[in-house]
């Protein structure tokens, strides 16, 4: 009862806040509903559920998309989220540029709405709406973009097909791109691919299937914007009528594809076109849990085979980076039209997509064996369209000379999959972690949350956990490890016990839980890359930086400094709530830049989760900015100002954290020297590779 109370409070407040921003097009609602209503009747159908079921308010908005890049993602509606965040550079969808709008014209944020409102607006008073971006907005008067709206929406609603804009002509390049009406971002696939077909000078097709009037109404824009492209809506087509239709088409050229719900990044999705342009090509198709769905299409006696299905994508790639197939799998794909040639998987390539029908081969292949090969399995029987493996036994020598097992590990994360599970600290920690132990000859896979128990770890030797925010319980029969880097206070006895051996990032916590639970644990700091983090020489600037997400919490050591008039660039999402968009240089930083911006900012703060620090878990930060040369602030751990040695200098009240932000960062910290000292010892003892070994033993120990 007390949980329907508190929701509909939430909805008066939804309701009161999108009523206040007045952007409610009552003729796109009544498009969508089959009739008309007030502009009170339709916020309250909206906050009620319609949000959730693809019911839009205003069709300059693409739902979705707003849903994704703020903070209050899936629990709150997309348009009131926009409505109460820093709306001056999010942007509403791929069919028009809201950040550019409030750069023209500035007095645009003082609307109720934001851009949103003020364009909408405009366009409505005869000012007509600038449609498309990056330099190739057309104004489209607002009278014939509504009636096309209200026209597509109504078709939408009731059920039919809506084709839109020129069939295309001859291109040397075709970019198919279909969406779905229930897809998490498809405003992100209509960008990709949007841009690839402006840069590569192609033909663009969209194919937009369902019901979705929120994404019906951007596919409409996107008519006006891209008036050569070819869009079709249909409540009924399928992604295969959609690729026939396009792959019988008399013209030459290649064609790529990108299939519906497939996550493929922009620069994936540019290599595929230009591989296809010799023989049918697809990407790594992973499944949602991030284990393979198909590195291609094989066939026994007339069955097809998804080659090394349920395997993870780690084994796909050992088989080699092409790997020739008789079929390609997958909706996402290129290929040359009009001619055949032999068809190959790139596994450097990935697509993130749920399943789809395969097609049988013409002929038998290929050597399963082979593939495997490299990932030391082999086939031990067929039970179906996916073998039974068993593991092939081998031996490596250490650098010490000892002669060992080359073990099949899985290393356990909490992490999501894909662009998401990207900005968790744990993957890149994972991954760091799985190269050193490979660079020990070892056999490794990185599994995330999804695949925290899959079909195929039965065949692995060792599973590690990676401790995070999730309970992730050992599979049986296999040498089992826990390493605790976080998220101490949610760790039972029962939990502990499962494992084979335990591993935690904080000594006092290992001992006082050791006493407590009666399991033994073993100290294991966190630890750092250091083929990635290390000093190059670069300069040091006045930048004082923080990478992270908000947590959805105020987190002093970003936000106390802000609000003393102290500059903080920050790089991470979540951030638009509590502090001002000036701070925030970027919602995400590619992992490959980290070095550098540690290296030459002034400092980098960093903080803990208070379990962590109450607990003395010093968390991985610190050993990355420290080994690329950098300097830190962060808050008090027992133990981190010696551990680092003056490298990390750290806080315990605010008004500490702002008289050190405040001084001569230079005075409170060691010369560059002494740094560049702290760095090498840092790298040698705190290296992943240090803590590689300590794992092999412990797995060894074991048998």
């Amino acid at each position: 009862m007390a949980r329907g109370l508190i929701l509909a409070g939430d909805r008066l407040w939804w309701a009161r806040r999108i009523r206040h921003a007045d952007v409610v097009d009552l003729d796109f609602v009544a498009a969508q509903l089959g009739r008309e209503v007030s502009a009170r009747r339709a916020v309250r159908e909206y906050v009620r559920g319609g949000w959730r079921t693809g019911m839009s308010l205003n069709p300059l908005l693409l739902e979705p998309t707003v849903m994704r890049v703020l903070s209050d993602d899936e629990r709150v509606p997309a348009l009131y989220a926009y409505l109460v965040n820093d709306r001056a550079d999010v942007s509403l969808g791929p069919a028009w540029d809201a950040p550019a709008a409030a750069r023209r014209d500035p007095i645009a944020l003082d609307d109720p709405a934001g851009p949103l409102g003020s364009v909408w607006r405009a366009g409505r008073a005869g000012g007509g709406v600038r449609l498309g971006r990056d330099g190739s907005e057309r104004l489209v008067e607002w009278d014939s973009l509504a009636a096309e709206l209200s026209r597509v929406v109504r078709v939408g609603a009731r059920g039919g097909t809506v084709q839109l804009g020129v069939e295309p002509g001859a291109a040397s390049l075709t970019v198919l791109c279909i969406v779905a009406g229930d897809e998490s971002d498809p405003g992100q696939a209509l960008r990709d691919a949007v841009e690839l077909a402006a840069l590569e000078h192609a033909a663009l097709v969209i194919e937009v299937l369902g019901r979705s009037a929120t994404l019906w109404a951007t596919a409409a824009l996107l008519s006006f914007a891209l008036p050569d492209a070819l869009i079709r809506l249909s409540t009924s087509r399928t992604a295969a009528d959609a690729i026939a239709e396009s792959t019988a088409a008399d013209r030459e050229g290649v064609l790529v594809v990108r299939g519906p719900h497939a996550e493929i990044t922009r620069a994936d999705l540019a290599d595929l076109a230009s591989a296809g342009r010799d023989r049918p090509t697809a990407p790594l198709w992973l499944a949602p849990d991030g284990t393979v769905a198909a590195a291609g299409v094989g066939a026994r006696d007339g069955v097809a085979i998804p080659l090394l299905a349920q395997l993870p994508a780690e084994d796909a790639r050992r088989a080699g980076e092409e790997i020739d197939v008789p079929e390609i799998a997958g909706n996402t794909f290129a290929a040359p039209l009009g001619r055949s040639a032999p068809a190959r998987t790139l596994t450097r390539l990935t697509a993130i997509a749920p399943s789809t029908e395969l097609h049988v081969p013409p002929i038998d292949g290929p050597d399963l064996n082979r593939l495997l090969a490299p990932s030391g399995l082999e086939v031990a029987e067929w039970t179906g369209p996916i073998p039974q493996y068993r593991r092939r036994v081998s031996t490596v020598t250490l650098v010490d000379g000892r002669e060992v097992p080359r073990l099949r590990w899985s290393i356990k994360t909490s992490a999501p999959i894909g662009r998401v599970g990207e900005l968790w600290g744990d993957t890149h920690f994972a991954r760091g972690l799985a190269a050193a132990l490979e660079r020990l000859g070892q056999l490794v896979a990185v599994d995330a949350g999804p695949a925290a128990v899959r079909e195929s770890d039965r065949y692995d030797d060792v599973s590690l956990v990676l401790r995070g925010p999730h309970r992730i319980d050992p599979r049986e029969g296999v040498r089992s490890l826990q390493w605790i880097i976080s998220h101490p206070n949610e760790i039972t006895g029962d939990e502990l016990g499962r494992f084979d051996r335990v591993f935690a990032a904080s000594a006092p916590w290992a001992t006082s839980m050791s006493a407590s639970s009666g399991v033994l644990i073993t100290p294991l700091l966190q630890c750092t890359d250091a083929e990635r983090f290390h000093p190059t020489g670069s300069p040091r600037g006045n930048r004082i930086v923080f990478v992270g997400t908000a947590r959805g919490i105020v987190r002093p050591s970003v936000v106390e400094p802000i609000r003393a008039g102290i500059p903080v660039e920050v790089y991470g999402p979540d951030w638009r709530a509590f502090i001002p968009a000036s701070s925030i240089v970027a919602t995400s930083l590619p992992h490959s830049e980290l070095p550098g911006l540690y290296e030459s900012a002034a400092v980098v703060l960093n903080d803990h989760w208070p379990a962590m620090q109450r607990a003395g878990f010093i968390a991985n930060r610190p050993f990355d900015v420290v080994a690329a040369g950098g300097r830190v602030i962060s808050d008090h751990v027992d133990g981190i100002d010696e551990l680092f040695e003056g490298a990390v200098r750290s806080w315990r009240s605010v008004p500490e954290l702002i008289d050190m932000l405040s001084s001569d960062l230079d005075a409170v910290f060691p010369s560059e020297r002494t740094l560049r000292e702290i760095s090498d010892k840092v790298r040698a003892e705190h290296s992943f590779d240090a803590r590689a070994m300590s794992l092999l033993d412990a797995a060894l120990e074991l048998g």
